[in-house]
C-alpha cells in the first residue's frame, strides 16, 4: 500500500469513529446547557408548566428538598388574625401522564412551637448538611431582626413540634432585614449563607457553621467569612451544588414580581457584586415569589404567598460551565 493510500485509509477511520460516537453517544440532559468558557456568569431560564393549591401553610415563605420530600413552609395566622405559629409541610413527588411532577400532601406537618409557645413564627431558609444538621431562619417582620435556629431534625418529624428539637439559637446580627439561611460549597469547605430582604446596604452572607454551633451572635469574631453585595427583595437562597451555582429568589419590587438570579461565587469568572449579573425576570406572575427549590436535574417547585395557587411547577433550564451538572438533589 502506498503511503497516500495509506493516509486516505486513516482519515476514513478516524471520521468513521467520530461519527459513531455522535450516534451513539448518550443524550445530554435536556435542562442543562453548558456555557461558553468565556461566559461572564451562568444563565437560567424557567418554563411554568402546572400550578396548585397547597393548603395549611397560611402565607408560604419557602420550599426545600431533603430525602427524598417536599418540604413546604409558612405562617399561620390564628382566627383573630394575629400571628400564629410558623408550619412546615412534607409532600411526596407524583408525574402525571406526561411526567410533569406534582406535589401530594403527606399529612406531616410541624408546628414550630415549644411547649405551647410561637417560636418561629416567620420561618425563611429551611436547610440541611450531613456534617452540620439543620439550620431553620425566622424573620420578624416590624423589626427586621433575623434569627437562626440549629434544630434535631429527626426530633422535630417524631414530636410535630420544637419541644425537644431546639439545640442552638444565634442572633443574626449582621443582618439588615431577617435570615434566610441556605448550606453552600466553596471547594471542600461548607459555609451557611444567608441573605437580606429590604431595599438597603442588601448582601449575601457566608457564616462559618462550626462556630454559628457556639456563637450567640454572627457578630461574633470569625463567623462571617465572607460578604457579597446582592439586589434588594431576597426571599430565599437555593444552592444547585453540581453546577456551584447559588439561586437567589427575588421580587422585582417589593411583595411583587418574580426574579431570579444565577450567581457563581467561586468560579473564575465570578462577579464579587450579584448586583451586576443579569436576573431571570421573564416569568408571568404579579404575585409575591417567596421560594424556590429543585426537586431533581429538570424541574423545580416555585412558591408565592398567594392562598391559591400557590405552588408552581417549572422546568428550569440551567447554563453553567463544562462539566459541572446539578445533582439530583
Amino acid at each position: 500500500m502506498t503511503s497516500a493510500n495509506l493516509l486516505r485509509l486513516i482519515i476514513f477511520l478516524n471520521v468513521g469513529c467520530v461519527l459513531a460516537e455522535a450516534c451513539f453517544a448518550d443524550p445530554p440532559t435536556p435542562a442543562v446547557v453548558p456555557a461558553g468558557e468565556d461566559s461572564v456568569a451562568a444563565s437560567i431560564k424557567i418554563d411554568i408548566l402546572a400550578r396548585q393549591t397547597c393548603t395549611g401553610l397560611g402565607a408560604c415563605q419557602g420550599a426545600a428538598l431533603h430525602d427524598g420530600f417536599v418540604y413546604l413552609y409558612g405562617d399561620l395566622y390564628e382566627k383573630d388574625r394575629q400571628p400564629g405559629p410558623g408550619v412546615i409541610r412534607q409532600y411526596s413527588i407524583v408525574k402525571d401522564e406526561q411526567g410533569v411532577p406534582g406535589l401530594r400532601d403527606t399529612g406531616l406537618e410541624v408546628r414550630l412551637v415549644k411547649n405551647g409557645e410561637h417560636v418561629i413564627k416567620h420561618p425563611t431558609g429551611l436547610t440541611w448538611n450531613p456534617t452540620y444538621g439543620t439550620y431553620l431562619g425566622d424573620t420578624v417582620t416590624k423589626t427586621k431582626k433575623g434569627t437562626i435556629y440549629h434544630l434535631d431534625w429527626s426530633r422535630m418529624l417524631i414530636d410535630r413540634t420544637l419541644d425537644h428539637a431546639v439545640l442552638h439559637v444565634i442572633d443574626d446580627d449582621l443582618a439588615v432585614q431577617g435570615c434566610r439561611p441556605e448550606f453552600v460549597r466553596q471547594g471542600d469547605r461548607w459555609l451557611l449563607a444567608t441573605a437580606d430582604y429590604g431595599q438597603v446596604k442588601n448582601a449575601v452572607r457566608m457564616y462559618d457553621p462550626e462556630l454559628l454551633t457556639r456563637v450567640k451572635s454572627t457578630f461574633q469574631a470569625g463567623v462571617l467569612v465572607e460578604e457579597i453585595p446582592c439586589g434588594p427583595w431576597v426571599q430565599q437562597l437555593h444552592w444547585i451544588d453540581g453546577c456551584g451555582l447559588l439561586l437567589l429568589v427575588q421580587n422585582q419590587i417589593e411583595g411583587r414580581l418574580w426574579r431570579v438570579t444565577p450567581a457563581e461565587p467561586w468560579t473564575p469568572r465570578a462577579v464579587r457584586d450579584f448586583r451586576e449579573i443579569p436576573p431571570f425576570d421573564d416569568i408571568s406572575d404579579a404575585s409575591e415569589l417567596e421560594g424556590m427549590a429543585m426537586i431533581d436535574r429538570e424541574y423545580a417547585v416555585l412558591v408565592s404567598s398567594s392562598p391559591i395557587n400557590n405552588v408552581s411547577i417549572a422546568r428550569l433550564t440551567i447554563h453553567c460551565g463544562p462539566g459541572r451538572l446539578p445533582p439530583n438533589e
